[in-house]
């Protein structure tokens, strides 16, 4: 409970400290500052005669002191309430109604209210009298003494000289406890309180020495240890003046010093929710002042939400540390709760609380205490927690009594909770209210209904200081210190603003003032009363925003008004406003050009009158409907004349939040011709370019063709020369085969740039073994014309970059092999610089010089155009396509640079280009893995192979090489044959290879008749033919061709595929067996998977590895030689995880058994994994798919374990393989 006030007394929520203290038989005044009685209790009243009304209101040193004491107590009183110096305890006679004397022992304290500042005093008094003995006429008379001294209330005692027990009266073993026995080996100073021994004792050794000791204050144990105070007189007994024994008659104080404990203890509670800091002080604090009434060496404080559903333990403190509850746990059956439930204080002994446990009424959590004192905490009718104490040990612990003492803290400890919990909220709504009141751009500030500035914030401080040059400070009168220094009509403003705002009317206005610097200030100000309980207010409340911008944008729009009328009326585009029935409310002018109608004549009508397509309207709505918006819808409308205009609409609903929409319609006729013009030119294009393409692949088919003859022919003829002149001349065929087959691969470069299809693979490289590679290419060929061909790289360049090599090589060898060319003797050089560098990026020129004929200026422009000759007589030196500068352009540009040409006519030339790269590190470097010719093994059982081409060339060729190769074969000049010698019974093929374009049949229709006829007996069919563009070799595979060679075709390709598919043996693997040559995926046309037909038998559960390797090492070692040992590891890195991601999307169909939808997946694995050597897995995918294209669906599942299972083993094996093959031996 706080400090006694008015106020706070006429709570209906706790006893008051006057009814307590009446039930104790004390006194009780309460004054207010000027010394009048603001509240007495009864015992106060009977004490001094008076009846309530006659006491309250009056001052009390009138009323109750002696005519002559009553002016300089006033005084006293005054002076002392001033500087809080009054006397705590004091003695004081005052006068009753009849005017008798009464000697009062007083108390006092200060009140305070919420802010500490003193409200008044409180007073609590006894009436005290002098002590004395009467002595009866029975001194000689024995018994009736021993009569009168046991039937007597205070505790007499007789002690001898050494302060052994010679006499105790009956109340004295009452009160103490103690027998005769014990008596009889006890002195005074076994009994006394150790913290009161040493004074009583001195007493009594001054009382024998003769000096007199008028009153004795002191505290005796009882025989359970329990302190009881003690006031009375001691006497001494001499004889022949010698002191023999000494005499005690003590009066029994406790419950007085209980309640005078209590009762500071209660308003020191009361003051505690003022002096603590928080609410964990005030607990502590609440338990350090419990503490001096009662034992809490075990004390808990709970608190309960206004629901009943939460117990926060807030405060706990146990001598047994695991009974210690969780903070906060729901409000459920145990003790607190029964408690809070009942509302009553209960003293509670260990059979107590089993009865309680047993009937249901509660749980215990923990040990069980031997006694506890719980009081609810309570609020009026609200509980909001409990206070309880407990004893392990000792039942007598605590008394009823105790009970009542402790309930009654309880009440003022809940006023003490809540408050500090008040507060503490008031803190934190007080702390967000400034930080709105600080934060922000707002200027606040509050004014009294005076005028005088009460409160601000910064902002505030800050405008007034712009303004007047000072700070403001609290108390100044406005009017005068920033109004009378406005000008007269913005003063004026103001405070006319102002009065009405005194009034109770809230006001809000705007003001422009100028601020130091003669800029134009707006502000949008609020003035408000803030109104009190009672509905008075007594300030006014401000709050000036900053709307300048606003007002120059709102200025600004108001210009631009007219300026929109103008623009509005002068709209090429047709602006509209619907209402929510598609009615037109607004049309711009500019309807009349567009459809020929007047605004006055459409406004009013429906829009939808005006659309061409009747359901247009429709899409119009439901479109704004689903997203509040509509752009770029195209659609016709009726113009007036009958025609349709083709308008592009693009509308939203209505922003200002009219129901309804707005919109621009723009003429777009003639928009919609250009385009339709620009789609036909865009067909024409594609057309053009779709014919090119074709024109390139026929031309390269047709020129593929005899070349095959020729090229097979001459490998052919290699093998069978016998002297050195027909080996001379063989070499000459091969290097003009060779010539002609470069030709042709620089027009498909060329094609493949201007698709935009050459794609540029980045590699770390070393400049030095670049420039060897040219030298080593073109050095024979340089000697031979007498020519000195050297290069040199300069020290600033870096020796280390990363780039295309083989393109990088591609444009050295075209721009050398034209300096050797043209270039009779003398010199060829290459020079490397680093042109430019960012510190990142290296910009790397590489210039081929030569003292050759030289270009004239105008023939230089010309150059690096396609198709282009400088020299095109008939009789021109040299020959070429001119495709080959025109190349290396568009691959320089490719690689980040660009190429050009310094030269003059008859003095040589310096062709130059440059590229962007970045250094690189020699850990970058690929590995270089060993060069390993291939061994042609011959098949121990020649395979038969049927051989299927139109051209009497080719078949003459294929069939030499496949006879040398160890084959059996047979060749049929078309598709039909083919199929007729498929049909013939007995006869079957390992291997049959299908020319592609035939005449009455296709070799792709030849297949697809094949394998129907065939079915699964079917032989891999490969296709060998003259298509040789990137994407034909795929659109071969997705025809159901196995494998794919392409022609000009020679000895090692043709051997390669043989062993792909039918490997060196004694008896043929029905295991599967998938490989793919990855030197043909970059020197030739891209090969497919191709997989042998595994025997057509049930898949078990992979349990060991696949009778075929499962990482074929031919092409591990063949990707190495393209790219090292890092680029093979990212390739396989990068299979790794395309792959898994494959093989768990097609889960989900694997459990459905839907397996027909797992043929693209193994379509695509089948390919990759036999590009990079998966064999085991390229088989397994092929197999699978072909089960499942030819209905066998029984074996899918375990089927596709045995792929993941064969997937695993390739990704447990790569890294190591890689290893190997990069080590060399």
């Amino acid at each position: 409970m706080a400090p006694f006030s008015a106020a706070a007394s006429a709570r209906p929520v706790a006893p008051s400290p006057a009814s307590m203290l009446d039930q104790l038989g004390q006194l009780y005044l309460l004054l207010d500052t000027d010394g009048v009685i603001v509240e007495a209790n009864d015992a106060f009243l009977h004490l001094t005669g008076y009846a309530r009304k006659q006491v309250l209101g009056q001052r009390g040193h009138e009323m109750f002191m002696a005519p002559g004491q009553r002016e300089q107590r006033r005084r006293d009183y005054l002076e002392g309430l001033a500087t809080e110096t009054l006397p705590t305890s004091y003695d004081r006679t005052l006068l009753t109604q009849g005017g008798q004397p009464r000697l009062v022992h007083w108390r006092t304290g200060y009140t305070r209210d919420p802010a500490g500042k003193v409200t008044g005093v409180w007073m609590a008094g006894q009436e005290t009298n002098e002590m004395t003995l009467a002595s009866p006429a029975l001194a000689n008379d024995s018994t009736h003494l021993q009569d009168f001294l046991d039937n007597a209330q205070d505790l007499v005692q007789h002690l001898s000289a050494t302060n052994a027990f010679l006499f105790v009266n009956k109340a004295w073993k009452e009160k103490l406890g103690y027998s005769d026995a014990e008596l009889a080996t006890r002195t005074l100073a076994d009994v006394v309180h150790p913290y009161y021994k040493a004074k009583l004792l001195y007493q009594l050794r001054n009382l024998y020495d003769g000096e007199p000791v008028n009153k004795v204050e002191t505290v005796f144990l009882t025989s359970m240890g329990k302190p009881v105070h003690l006031i009375g007189s001691m006497s001494v007994v001499r004889e022949e003046g010698q002191p023999m024994s000494s005499r005690a008659i003590l009066h029994d104080i406790t419950d007085r010093i209980k309640a005078e404990r209590l009762q500071k203890v209660y308003y020191s509670i009361a003051n505690l929710a003022i002096s603590a800091k928080d609410l964990p002080s005030l607990y502590g604090a609440i338990h350090r002042e419990l503490s001096k009434i009662i034992e809490t060496s075990n004390l808990f404080i709970a608190l309960c939400d206004d629901a009943r559903t939460q117990l926060q333990f807030v405060y706990h403190v146990d001598q047994y540390p695991q009974n210690r509850p969780q903070a906060a746990q729901p409000f459920a059956g145990g003790l607190s709760e029964y408690i809070i439930a009942g509302g009553q204080p209960r003293y509670l002994t260990h059979a107590d609380f089993q009865q309680l446990v047993r009937s249901g009424t509660l749980t215990i959590y923990g040990q069980v205490p031997e006694v506890m004192l719980a009081s609810p905490l309570s609020i009026g009718d609200r509980i909001i927690g409990v206070l309880a104490v407990q004893d392990y040990h000792r039942v007598d612990a605590y008394t009823p009594g105790d009970l009542d003492v402790l309930h009654f803290i309880s009440n003022q400890v809940a006023l003490a909770i809540e408050r500090k919990r008040n507060e503490e909220q008031i803190g934190r709504q007080t702390a967000r209210l400034n930080a709105i009141f600080e934060s922000g751009s707002h200027v606040m500030w509050t004014v009294d209904t005076h005028g005088h500035l009460m409160n601000f914030n910064r902002n505030y401080a800050a405008l007034f200081l712009r303004r007047n040059g000072t700070y403001p400070i609290r108390g100044i009168n406005l009017w005068e210190a920033d109004l009378e220094r406005m000008p007269v009509r913005e003063r004026d403003t103001f405070v006319e603003h102002y009065e009405a705002a005194a009034k109770g009317q809230a006001q809000r206005f705007q003001m422009c003032l100028r601020d130091a610097r003669g800029y134009d200030v707006w502000t949008d100000v609020y003035l408000n009363p803030i109104y009190l309980g009672d509905g008075s207010f007594e300030e006014i409340s401000a709050i000036a925003h900053d709307i300048t911008e606003q007002k120059r944008a709102q200025f600004a729009l108001e210009a631009q008004e007219e300026k929109f009328r103008s623009i509005f009326e002068s709209f090429q585009d047709i602006y509209y406003q619907t209402d929510d029935e598609g009615l037109l409310t607004i049309v711009s002018p500019s309807v009349r050009e567009v459809l020929g109608y007047e605004p006055a004549d459409v406004v009013g009508q429906p829009v939808a009158l005006y659309y061409v397509d009747p359901a247009d309207p429709e899409r119009v709505s439901a479109e704004l409907a689903r997203a509040g918006g509509l752009r770029n819808f195209e659609t016709q409308m009726w113009h007036k004349m009958g025609h349709p205009v083709s308008v592009l609409v693009n509308a939203r609903l209505s922003a200002d939040g009219r129901r309804g929409t707005e919109g621009i319609a723009r003429d777009v006729t003639e928009i919609r011709q250009m385009q339709d013009d620009l789609r036909q030119a865009k067909d024409a294009a594609e057309a053009a370019l779709e014919a090119k393409t074709q024109f390139l692949a026929n031309m390269s088919h047709e020129l593929r063709t005899p070349m095959n003859g020729i090229i097979g022919m001459i490998d052919l003829l290699d093998q069978t020369v016998e002297n050195d002149e027909q080996l001379d001349y063989v070499d000459t065929l091969r290097k003009s085969s060779d010539a002609l087959l470069t030709i042709l691969n620089d027009i498909l470069d060329l094609s493949k740039i201007q698709a935009g299809k050459l794609q540029i693979h980045e590699t770390a490289l070393e400049l030095t073994a670049v420039m060897e590679r040219i030298r080593a290419l073109f050095i024979y060929r340089a000697e031979q014309k007498n020519i000195r061909f050297t290069y040199h790289i300069t020290p600033h360049t870096p020796a280390l970059v990363v780039t295309d090599e083989v393109r990088l090589l591609q444009i050295l060898s075209n721009l050398v092999a034209n300096a050797i060319k043209f270039t009779n003797e003398g010199t060829v050089s290459i020079v490397v610089s680093s042109v430019s560098t960012d510190g990142e990026l290296h910009t790397l020129r590489f210039a081929v010089q030569d003292s050759g004929i030289g270009i004239s200026s105008e023939n230089a422009a010309r150059l690096f155009t396609n198709f282009t000759q400088l020299d095109t007589t008939p009789s021109k030196a040299y020959g070429g396509t001119g495709l080959g500068l025109s190349i290396s352009r568009q691959l320089a540009e490719l690689l980040g640079g660009e190429i050009g040409v310094l030269s003059d006519e008859g003095e040589g030339s310096v062709f130059w280009f440059t590229i962007a790269t970045r250094e690189a590190r020699r850990d970058e470097l690929p590995a270089v893995a060993p060069v390993r010719e291939p061994v042609f093994k011959p098949f121990d059982d020649p395979p038969r192979v049927l051989l299927v081409d139109d051209n009497a060339i080719n078949q003459k060729v294929g069939q030499r090489l496949l006879s040398r190769l160890g084959c059996e074969v047979d060749v049929a000049g078309g598709g039909p044959e083919a199929i007729g010698l498929v049909k013939t019974p007995g006869l079957e093929y390992d291997m049959i290879f299908m020319d592609i374009q035939m005449p009455d049949m296709d070799g792709v229709a030849a297949t697809a008749e094949i394998r129907k006829l065939l079915g699964r007996a079917c032989p891999p069919v490969v296709a060998m033919t003259a298509y040789s563009m990137q994407e034909d070799a795929g659109r071969f595979m997705r025809q159901g061709l196995d494998d794919y060679v392409g022609k000009p075709v020679k000895s090692r390709h043709l051997y390669e595929v043989l062993h792909r598919w039918l490997r060196p043996r004694g008896p043929r693997s029905t295991s599967a067996a998938t490989v793919a040559a990855a030197a043909a995926a970059v020197l030739a046309p891209p090969v497919a998977a191709p997989v042998a037909m595994p025997a057509p038998v049930a898949l078990p559960e992979p349990e060991a590895a696949p009778a075929e390797p499962v990482l074929d090492e031919a092409i591990l070692l063949q990707l190495m030689e393209l790219g090292g040992a890092e680029f093979t590891t990212d390739l396989y890195q990068e299979f790794e995880q395309e792959a898994g991601d494959l093989l768990r999307d097609a889960a989900p169909a694997v459990a459905s058994a839907e397996f027909r939808e797992l043929l693209p997946m193994l379509h695509q694995l089948k390919g990759t994994a036999a590009t990079l050597g998966g064999v085991a897995l390229a088989a397994q995918a092929r197999h699978l798919e072909r089960q499942f294209k030819e209905g066998r669906m029984e074996a899918g599942a375990a089927g596709f374990r045995v792929l993941e299972h064969y997937f695993a083993q390739f990704v447990a094996e790569y890294p190591a393989a890689v290893q190997r093959a990069a080590t060399p031996e």
